[in-house]
């Protein structure tokens, strides 16, 4: 998902940190942009089908899982 609902549990290989990760790149301003598509898709009805893709591509993207002490951006989930 575009954005997570809990943060993962990790172990950072960089510097050995096990616990949360730190959740970023939520992708606001995506949904933003999604929003407007959506409201304007009704004057235009072409852009509804760009909204639709739009939303599914949102939700499967996944959030990056980062380590909160170093900010590594790989970290090895548990």
């Amino acid at each position: 998902m575009a954005f997570a609902l809990w943060p993962k549990q990790i172990r950072c290989p960089n510097c050995n940190y096990e616990g949360r990760a730190k959740i970023q790149g939520t992708g606001c301003g995506l949904w933003l942009v999604f929003l407007v598509l959506s409201l304007v898709s009704f004057l235009f009805w072409p852009l509804f089908i760009v909204a639709g893709i739009m939303f599914l591509w949102l939700l499967l993207k996944p959030a990056k899982q980062i380590c909160p002490k170093c900010k590594f951006e790989n970290p090895i989930p548990k």
